[in-house]
């Protein structure tokens, strides 16, 4: 009797270490959200001030390109007065490039830090350089004749096609940032509606 009793007693507490253990659980890691911090990357809504510049940016882009194309077909246009129908053109591509310069460098306040900001400027720099070879190039016409004429025409017709593609950079730094959701120019660019006719 006092043996079973005995058997009885260490299956009990045989029984009762066994719960015991299986009562400690390892804590398992806590996996944080990540919501937060990428909802904190996304730039802010552009402001009425901010979509205004961005469609001039595109507006003066697009009209100064026209005016260096009205250039370029003056050249290859020829006739005797070719020089003044390019002086004259020159003046107007010359207003256009410094209106668009004047608007690229015209950055809404608070959107000087803005990450679109340095490619977008950095192409307004390459364009204002090209006209100025192109103006140089028209200028350099002035007086020619024969066969100095044709060379010297070949030339304004060489510069017209580097400020075009100069231009080029500027539409595509525009292009960039208008996909660049985290960037609030980014987003007025896209939402600027003569940024979407933007020629290529």
């Amino acid at each position: 009797m006092s043996k079973s009793i005995v058997l009885i007693a260490a299956a009990a507490l045989l029984a009762g270490c066994s719960g015991s253990t299986s009562t400690t659980a390892t804590p398992s890691p806590t996996t944080h959200s990540k919501s937060g911090p990428s909802a904190a990357t996304a730039g802010r809504a552009p402001k009425a001030e901010q979509t205004a510049w961005a469609g001039q940016v595109c507006t003066a882009t697009t009209t100064l390109k026209k005016n260096v194309e009205g250039l370029a077909s003056a050249v290859t246009s020829g006739g005797s007065n070719v020089s003044a129908a390019l002086g004259a053109q020159m003046a107007t591509v010359k207003a256009s490039a410094t209106a668009l310069t004047t608007t690229i460098t015209a950055v809404p306040a608070g959107s000087e830090s803005d990450p679109e900001v340095a490619a977008v400027k950095a192409s307004g720099e390459q364009f204002k350089a090209s006209i100025t070879a192109l103006e140089s190039s028209v200028a350099a016409l002035g007086g020619k004749s024969g066969m100095s004429k044709v060379s010297a025409l070949a030339s304004v017709g060489g510069a017209a096609t580097s400020s075009l593609s100069a231009l080029g950079a500027t539409t595509q730094a525009v292009a960039t940032a208008a996909k660049d959701g985290k960037s609030t120019l980014g987003q007025a660019l896209a939402a600027a509606p003569s940024c979407s006719s933007l020629p290529s």
